[in-house]
């Protein structure tokens, strides 16, 4: 398993051009947890199929949008080790949103 640290924009590009189908992985931005595998990436959205009960299906997700609240992400590529990217800005409150 590898640890790595990223900016926003760095997240941003590695969501963009790291990501592949099939790939396993988990958004944790702001307050949600969202499980899956992604689909495909398409101009600067991603489709993941959401492995969960309360709301499973192929959901699209806004690049730009997403990783601007992006606290972790954790990506299993299907042939490589597990890669945990904790999500850090200076510019940036330390808390999701500011909320807290």
């Amino acid at each position: 398993m590898k640890r790595l640290t990223m900016t926003v924009e760095e997240v941003r590009r590695y969501l963009l051009e790291e990501l592949e189908e099939g790939d396993r992985v988990e958004l944790n931005y702001a307050f949600v947890h969202v499980p899956g595998r992604v689909v495909r990436v398409v101009g600067k959205t991603l489709q993941i199929e959401v492995e969960s009960e309360v709301a499973p299906g192929i959901r699209r997700f806004d690049v730009e949008r997403v990783s601007e609240e992006m606290l972790e992400l954790v990506h299993e590529p299907e042939d490589g080790e597990k890669i945990i990217i904790t999500v850090v800005d200076e510019d940036r409150d330390s808390t999701p949103m500011g909320l807290l």
